[in-house]
């Protein structure tokens, strides 16, 4: 491993975490004030200046399709620390997340992420489930966009995991059509095994749109497949 890579590596971690400070206090201030959008254009900002400390370069593919105007489910892959960050930063309009509840109690990510506005969703208390299924429709009928990843965990080998069937539960239960995305190049990266960041280039591919009606009429298994497949589809291509 060139020392080199490992210097800036360390380099990128020290700058991350001086940039999470404001961000923190950002979160902080626009939860006191009740408005999570308020510093959003800031938010994103950071989250590509945290991806461009480790030498991420991020390009997209197919995100100008994308209605803005509207709010979507984006289902993507999960591969490392770095997924949010390329989601929050680079996705259209406002967006937050599905995240499983235990994570809440973590110290510092508990109450950013808390502030933040993400959506907590447990896979073990069936009546805390029910309450996720509410939140995320209430998020969604005032326009925030939902970002899922079905996977579950990040990828130990770079391939797509088995989708959980839990997200699309939520997905028909919100009425929301689905875009899945797909971030190319991110195992390259940074893989699970290892704290080394390679720098280079991750794209982020946005797929064909699961319109509203088919989602509607779809059950749980075949939106977990169909998803599925159109992510993989852009991974692979």
């Amino acid at each position: 491993m060139k020392l080199k890579v490992i210097f800036a590596t360390a380099l990128g971690y020290i700058l991350g975490v001086l940039t999470l400070i404001p961000i923190l206090l950002l979160i902080l201030i626009q939860s006191l004030l009740g408005n999570t959008r308020l510093f959003n254009p800031l938010l994103k900002f950071a989250c590509r200046s945290i991806l461009l400390f480790f030498g991420i370069r991020v390009s997209c593919a197919g995100r100008t399709a994308v209605d803005r105007t509207e709010p979507h489910i984006f289902i993507a892959n999960h591969v490392n620390l770095f997924d949010l960050f390329i989601l929050y930063g680079y996705l259209p309009g406002y967006a937050r997340g599905v995240e499983l509840d235990e994570h809440f109690s973590w110290p510092v990510w508990g109450t950013l992420t808390r502030r933040l506005g993400t959506i907590p969703i447990s896979h073990t208390d069936t009546k805390k489930a029910i309450s996720s299924l509410a939140a995320a429709a209430k998020a969604f009928s005032q326009g925030t966009s939902i970002i899922i990843l079905p996977e579950g965990r990040r990828t130990r080998d770079g391939n797509l995991q088995m989708f959980k069937r839990g997200p699309f539960r939520l997905a028909k239960h919100t009425g929301a059509d689905i875009i899945p995305v797909a971030m190319k190049g991110a195992w390259e990266r940074k893989t699970v095994h290892s704290f080394v960041v390679s720098p280079g280039r991750v794209e982020l591919k946005f797929g064909a749109r699961i319109e509203a009606e088919e989602v509607a009429q779809s059950s749980e298994r075949q939106l977990r497949e169909l998803a599925k497949a159109r992510v993989q589809e852009l991974l692979s291509n």
